[in-house]
């Protein structure tokens, strides 16, 4: 900088990319939010069971916190592609703990135990659930191997939302049913 002023040249800073990836972030991170609510919201509008609802939105959270777990043991950075995975995954990891669960009440309501329950109906869907995850990331996992910029731009998206779903219904197998035997009382 010291030759330029020497020369009678100013350097000066015309455009700072920082602010918009900043906003970009925050836009992101407050859809996910949004989305996380809106699920919420609608699970309860459609069940009308503020303990089923409960049990299938506890889902979200442990799902992407394990996604970004695993996302930094991979050492994937977090950035605007994998945020906005993030975002569609919200929706996504859902579907597999609303069938688990759906199933445990199905069950309660056929007159078993809450642990019966439980135990049968995550033991019933979990092929169903596997063979939904499986082709879910086999739709998004050949972005990897894409070249040039689209692979680079898309990759994060898609092991974002591949790992989202292999979580989630790992979560609904285990924690849901778990969940349900313990918060589910009568067939409520």
């Amino acid at each position: 900088a010291g030759e330029l002023q020497q020369r009678g040249l100013v350097m000066a800073q015309s455009f700072d990319a920082s602010v918009f990836i900043y906003r970009a972030i925050s836009l992101v991170a407050s859809n996910i939010f949004l989305g996380i609510f809106l699920a919420i919201g609608i699970l309860w509008w459609f069940l009308r069971r503020l303990r089923a609802t409960l049990i299938i939105a506890i889902a979200i959270p442990i799902s992407l916190l394990a996604t970004f777990i695993v996302l930094n043991t991979a050492g994937r950075s977090l950035n605007v592609i994998s945020l906005a995975g993030l975002a569609f995954a919200v929706g996504m990891v859902l579907d597999a703990a609303i069938v688990v669960l759906e199933n445990i009440v199905r069950l309660r309501e056929k007159g078993l135990t809450s642990t019966e329950a439980a135990l049968l109906g995550s033991s019933q869907v979990w092929g169903a659930l596997l063979a939904s995850t499986a082709t879910t990331v086999a739709i998004f996992l050949p972005v990897l191997f894409m070249r040039e910029v689209e692979g680079q731009l898309f990759a994060d998206l898609a092991i974002t939302i591949a790992i989202a779903v292999i979580v989630s219904t790992v979560v609904a197998v285990t924690i849901i049913p778990l969940a349900a035997r313990t918060w589910l009382h009568g067939a409520s």
